[in-house]
């Protein structure tokens, strides 16, 4: 799933989070998991990696792959979760939960990009029939089915009777979600007309 996707999935989640700590927690821990790899693409481009082989190569490398992997470990996620519960602090409660959130949404559609989901107990990784992004593995079927998801979750908090951060924050999603989906559909009626 893309990483908007993800925030308003925990946003929905967490949607009687009470303030802006709280909303900011939840779209953090949504963040968190793919942190590295803006990390690691904005490395990239600083030393001159040619956007091509950023995505058909480099990613690729087992080096790349365990730190992508680290970020997306369900035991880490649970075991971070359980101790803030257990030591009664909610803003890192909410970051673990909204992380572990994402993970398990990212599962089930990774193709050839797919995470070790259980280090450090296991490298295994589940290669799912479906890809978020790849049309060859079901791509613009996932893509579709998450964009009009991710919209109606975002409308149905931005006008729902909950906190305003939550409202924003949905606000904000929806707003780039119907700009950035104005520009691809623009895309697609060049190419189809």
């Amino acid at each position: 799933m893309q990483t908007p996707s993800h925030a308003v999935v925990s946003l929905f989640l967490w949607r009687k989070s009470e303030n802006w700590k709280q909303t900011l927690a939840v779209v953090f821990g949504a963040f968190l998991p793919d942190l590295n790899m803006f990390l690691f693409y904005g490395y990239q481009k600083w030393i001159g990696t040619p956007e091509e082989t950023i995505w058909s190569t480099t990613y690729f490398e087992e080096h790349w792959q365990l730190f992508f992997d680290w970020f997306n470990s369900i035991p880490i996620y649970v075991a971070l979760a359980a101790l803030a519960y257990w030591l009664d602090r909610r803003v890192l409660f909410l970051i673990a939960s909204s992380a572990l959130v994402h993970v398990l949404c990212d599962l089930p559609v990774h193709n050839d990009d797919a995470h070790r989901h259980f280090l450090p107990f296991s490298h295994w990784r589940f290669v799912s029939p479906v890809s978020y992004w790849d049309p060859q593995h079901y791509g613009i079927i996932a893509a579709s089915v998450e964009y009009i998801t991710a919209v109606s979750m975002c409308v149905f908090l931005s006008f729902g009777k909950f906190a305003k951060s939550v409202r924003v924050s949905a606000g904000t999603n929806l707003a780039l979600y119907v700009v950035v989906g104005g520009f691809v559909l623009s895309l697609l009626m060049r190419r189809w007309l």
